[in-house]
């Protein structure tokens, strides 16, 4: 009985608990009977998305103080109505009866706001029911219990080979074996979904959500990457949808973040839910690698087929191979210019907008403060040479125009193992 017990409270409510049919005479009674299903679900919405304003309408609602009077129709249901009538546009004609219907907005949004503060009172949103007794603020609406069931299965409705004249595809998995994978949807973590599988019965060829196996004129198994593919196999049992893809191919290019980086910052970070799941580096590599062939697939047109079982050093090999068109990208085959081809330098003897002699104290004239020392004097006198070499290399640079054939192309400068400026024109690295 002693022992110590540790609870957590819930920050958040159960979605509106009531019945259907009490819904249904509310909304017969309240809106007219042209009011859609769309409608009526925006108006829901509207509510339970908008807690804080809600707990701000009862309390301006529900007077405490003799100062205070009850206004139902005030500035925070008002604002809330005119902001959903300017939404719904002309759907918003339907949320009153014909008789009723006002001619301006500024009416409308009055007339709203009865309606609305009806309608969060039958949803149990209002946290005051009577003004002598206040209650707790409501608290954000949890919708858990109206969240959508996520199914992975394949966007492939019938078989694709000639010889099977279009058959239809057949989930042959038994139902207590079928696999359950975490899937990362939106920012959104969704455990135990089904992940399904079609199979062609005449050719016995499999079809995924991400891939189809099949087999060759050798009769061996073989992968073929779909560049539709809605969702991406990153783990044993773990999918991806093409946001997350997306984002790690953004934030290894633009903001030149390893894979290690950016399964720190999404495990921080990223993950929106209360499902929280950690990702792995190699969870990480692996959307990568399959976004990157799923893209450049789909900018040639190609399908890449691969034989099945190999790692995810094996795939990027071959696929490079198929794919990478000898490190050119098919863009670039018939562009050439001056600024992305440029003869090669192991140093770069010229950086633009660079002032040595500034970190060192030096003027223009190469001379120093007594305090810097004769060293200092004498580096700055370097670095004033090197600033004059440095400038008749640039109108060196700046008066050839045409490309030196005889040197290889080069396209980026490696500072300390990092690729500084804007991503490569015509060549893959």
């Amino acid at each position: 009985m002693f022992f110590p017990v540790v609870g957590t409270i819930s920050n958040k409510q159960t979605f509106p608990d009531i019945t259907f049919k009490a819904f249904n005479e509310f909304v017969e009674n309240t809106f007219s009977s042209k009011v859609t299903l769309a409608t009526v679900l925006a108006v829901l919405f509207s509510l339970t998305e908008n807690i804080d304003l809600l707990n701000l309408h009862s309390r301006q609602r529900n007077p405490v103080s003799r100062s205070e009077r009850s206004i139902i129709a005030n500035g925070w249901i008002r604002a809330l109505s005119r902001a959903l009538i300017h939404q719904l546009d002309d759907q918003a004609a339907t949320l009153f009866f014909t008789t009723e219907f006002p001619q301006t907005r500024l009416k409308q949004s009055a007339v709203l706001s009865g309606k609305l503060d009806a309608f969060a009172e039958l949803l149990r949103l209002i946290p005051h029911e009577h003004r002598s007794v206040e209650k707790t603020k409501t608290l954000p609406v949890s919708y858990d219990l109206i969240s959508a069931v996520q199914v992975i299965c394949p966007a492939i409705t019938e078989c694709v080979n000639r010889n099977c004249h279009s058959r239809a595809l057949l989930q042959t998995t038994q139902i207590p074996q079928i696999p359950l994978a975490t899937l990362i949807k939106n920012n959104t973590v969704y455990k135990d979904v089904p992940v399904l599988v079609g199979k062609c019965k005449t050719c016995s060829t499999t079809y995924h959500a991400d891939h189809t196996r099949f087999k060759d004129r050798f009769d061996l198994w073989n992968k073929s990457y779909l560049n539709s593919a809605s969702f991406l196999k990153v783990g044993q049992s773990t999918w991806v949808d093409q946001k997350f893809g997306h984002s790690v191919i953004s934030g290894i290019y633009n903001f030149h973040a390893s894979a290690s980086a950016y399964t720190q910052f999404w495990n921080e970070c990223a993950s929106i839910n209360d499902s929280f799941v950690k990702i792995s580096r190699r969870q990480v590599w692996q959307a990568f690698i399959q976004e990157s062939i799923r893209m450049v697939a789909s900018e040639t047109g190609h399908d890449l087929k691969l034989t099945e079982n190999l790692n995810i050093n094996e795939v990027t090999k071959e696929a490079y191979s198929i794919l990478g068109n000898s490190g050119i990208i098919n863009i670039g085959l018939s562009h050439s210019c001056a600024e992305c081809h440029q003869q090669y330098r192991a140093v770069a003897d010229f950086i633009r907008n660079e002032d040595p002699a500034a970190l060192l104290g030096a003027d223009d004239n190469g001379t120093v403060p007594a305090l810097v020392g004769e060293y200092a004097a004498q580096s700055a006198h370097e670095t004033v040479q090197a600033r004059q070499q440095a400038r008749l290399r640039a109108q060196e640079i700046e008066d050839n125009s045409e490309m030196d054939i005889d040197f290889a192309d080069v396209n980026m400068i490696v500072l300390d193992g990092i690729v500084m400026g804007p991503m490569v024109k015509n060549h893959l690295i």
